[in-house]
């Protein structure tokens, strides 16, 4: 799982170098990952076959104070099926799950952040019923 987590992280920093890891991420990511499994409002779904997972998703959901109708939504905040896996149904599988647990959990809504720089992954994210909400804006104040 870790590797898979890594491999998605790589991809996205060959779109922008915001994404790049440091030295030593993949011991973090380990923790990271450990720290979810054990939250309660966090499922991670796997796929694969014995001995080898190739696709996962990470579903959170979010509670926010009662002063807007809306009180519950999730993030799917990580999906990725290794290259040879794609266009088989697996991503859209993981999606329906974590869709799933969003809507056990109370959510009245699933948020997706997708890079406009991911292209790939606009469409995958367009044809599963996801569409604009908000832009999200940044303005780097240092040079890292």
């Amino acid at each position: 799982m870790t590797a898979l987590w890594i491999e998605l992280t790589r991809h996205h920093a060959a779109l922008d170098p915001h994404f790049v890891l440091r030295a030593g991420a993949d011991a973090e990511a380990r923790h990271l990952l450990a720290a979810q499994l054990r939250d309660p409002d966090t499922a991670i779904f796997v796929a694969g076959e014995p001995g080898a997972v190739f696709a996962f998703a990470i579903a959170c959901v979010r509670r926010a104070p009662p002063i807007h109708p809306e009180t519950c939504r999730a993030e799917i905040t990580d999906l990725y099926v290794a290259p040879a896996r794609r266009r088989g149904g697996c991503g859209h599988a993981l999606v329906a799950a974590a869709t799933r647990f969003a809507s056990e959990r109370g959510a009245e809504r699933v948020e997706v952040h997708v890079s406009p720089r991911n292209p790939e992954a606009q469409a995958f994210w367009r044809a599963e019923g996801y569409g604009a909400h908000m832009d999200v804006l940044h303005r780097r104040l240092s040079s890292r």
